[in-house]
């Protein structure tokens, strides 16, 4: 009986190794403010991580996509049922996080006959008043919130690294173009410095993707939370053109 508790939290620490190691190779999401709003931008092999969840919020998710769209259904549902049981300036962030999902994924991750979630969220918000919020949000049901910026990625190293450039970055003066641009030139330096500092072999090395090879053979995604527009819903996806002059500042 007094070996239960040692079992339980030596099954926790296997899960925590377990879905990191299953993160591991994730590309990372990236949420910024700019001059009118907040950016979501990603690359990724396969499309489907940026989304609008509700008039004013939008969610990156970095995993399994299976259960990306399982919590991506479950905080639609939950946005949209507190908007109509009070109302949409009710529907936050926060209180999706704190009374919805979070406690969800935490019970989820506790119960280890059951199989965890594959997936780390980035969500971002965009008050009337114009102001940005940004959350992260882990498998185990930890959630973070942030002013300047937030980013996921698989490798810890990375993300230290971003959000460490993020906080150094003056995105909030940029306009979309330019945080488009700085935004990848940091997706392209992460991959550079995780490189650098650790020693792998050519193997591995060919599977990290040049900037010009990311455009070209992965799925490039971003939208924006727009205050600028005269409607509702001010979530919008970023535009070919914006895509091709995007390019043509980067790689030509």
């Amino acid at each position: 009986m007094f070996e239960e508790p040692f079992r339980w939290m030596e099954a926790i620490a296997t899960r925590h190794s377990y879905v990191q190691d299953k993160l591991k190779k994730g590309q990372p999401v990236f949420a910024v403010p700019y001059n009118e709003g907040s950016l979501l931008l990603s690359f990724a092999q396969q499309s489907g991580k940026i989304f609008e969840i509700y008039d004013r919020i939008a969610l990156g998710g970095l995993g399994h996509p299976a259960d990306v769209e399982r919590l991506r259904m479950s905080l639609l549902d939950m946005a949209h049922l507190e908007g109509f049981n009070r109302s949409s300036q009710d529907v936050t962030i926060a209180r999706l996080l704190q009374f919805g999902v979070a406690p969800a994924l935490k019970q989820n991750f506790e119960e280890v006959m059951r199989a965890p979630y594959l997936v780390q969220l980035l969500l971002a918000e965009l008050d009337h008043e114009g102001g940005r919020r940004f959350y992260r949000l882990n498998y185990d049901g930890h959630w973070e919130n942030f002013k300047k910026g937030a980013v996921v990625a698989g490798d810890p190293k990375t993300t230290q690294w971003l959000e460490k450039k993020i906080h150094q970055t003056p995105f909030a003066d940029y306009d979309l173009d330019r945080a488009m641009q700085e935004v990848c030139k940091l997706w392209e330096g992460a991959h550079k410095e995780v490189r650098e500092s650790d020693e792998k072999d050519e193997e591995d090395e060919s599977e990290i993707p040049t900037l010009k090879q990311a455009f070209e053979d992965w799925n490039f995604e971003a939208a924006v939370l727009c205050h600028a527009v005269d409607r509702k819903s001010i979530f919008r996806k970023v535009s070919d053109d914006e895509i091709q002059r995007l390019k043509a500042a980067l790689i030509g």
